[in-house]
């Protein structure tokens, strides 16, 4: 009969007992691959509900955030307020100021002559013809700093590595990484950021594909995932959105700009603002152009 050394013993335990952990990780890898192969459409963005649960009271005196005629949602007193909200309350829906914004200039200050609702959302007619390069418009009362350094800039190799550590465990399904754009520009003059637009290149390994905003915050090298979507059958996936971002502008005034994103489906246009909170961005306002 042989016989073991404690040692031996010791080292024999060992071996077995990493032997077992490594057959007890595989076994929870394959079941959160396979769980994660059973979604068909996976979406991800961090939300915040406060523009919903506003009070009607305070949506009374709101007044209309603006973006292509399209009402994003209004503002109370640099409180979010949702769209449906201000259409159903507000009493600022006709004769009112507003300054309209292009990408690079304030055009000037208009009216808005009516307020409507069509095909669930809500747009505005004012004394400004909707030109293409329209970005968006604010009440003329609400003196914010609007503007933000913000500029498209060169595609570097490091922009590679930030997205792979953004999407984390999504990665599993995004064998390609295309960068369509990359921005820089500042929250607070303290605060720089690195925003990237990916998609894929070709389709992954379950046959699908994406689409991803990420956002990089220099000045702690963090990277964070603000939008991404997901579809295995693109032919079948009429409402897949393309993510793109479109400007930094701090909107109601409280000293961080909101990143503004734009995202295309077959049929629709959906406009979404996000809000820096606490280090991180957090969708405060969403609506939809629909059939464009």
């Amino acid at each position: 009969m042989k016989k073991y050394s404690k040692g031996k013993l010791k080292m024999k335990r060992a071996i077995w007992i990493l032997i077992v952990f490594f057959i007890l990780l595989l076994i929870l890898g394959l079941i959160l691959l396979f769980a994660f192969c059973l979604k068909d459409n996976i979406e991800v963005e961090k939300q915040n509900n406060s523009a919903i649960n506003i009070s009607d009271e305070q949506a009374q005196y709101s007044s209309p955030i603006i973006i292509d005629n399209l009402v994003i949602g209004a503002l109370y007193e640099s409180k979010w307020v949702s769209a449906s909200k201000y259409y159903l309350k507000s009493n600022n829906k006709s004769d009112l100021d507003i300054n309209i914004y292009s990408k690079d200039i304030k055009a000037g200050t208009y009216k808005v002559r009516d307020v409507y609702s069509s095909e669930d959302s809500v747009y505005v007619n004012t004394s400004y013809p909707n030109y293409i390069d329209e970005y968006f418009a604010l009440p003329s009362t609400d003196n914010y700093a609007l503007t933000s350094q913000f500029s498209e800039t060169e595609i570097e190799e490091k922009d590679y590595e930030d997205v792979k550590k953004a999407l984390g465990i999504y990665r599993v399904y995004n064998s390609s990484i295309n960068i369509r754009n990359v921005y820089e520009g500042y929250i607070n003059i303290d605060t720089p950021i690195r925003i990237i637009s990916v998609t894929s290149s070709k389709k992954g390994i379950f046959g699908g594909i994406y689409s991803a905003v990420v956002v990089k915050f220099l000045n702690n090298n963090k990277t964070k995932i603000i939008e991404y979507s997901y579809t295995k059958d693109l032919e079948n996936s009429d409402d897949f959105p393309l993510h793109s971002v479109e400007f930094l502008a701090d909107l109601n005034g409280d000293g961080n700009c909101e990143l503004v994103t734009r995202s295309v489906t077959e049929f629709n246009v959906t406009y979404n603002i996000y809000d820096y909170i606490k280090g991180n961005y957090y969708k405060v306002l969403s609506e939809t152009m629909k059939g464009k």
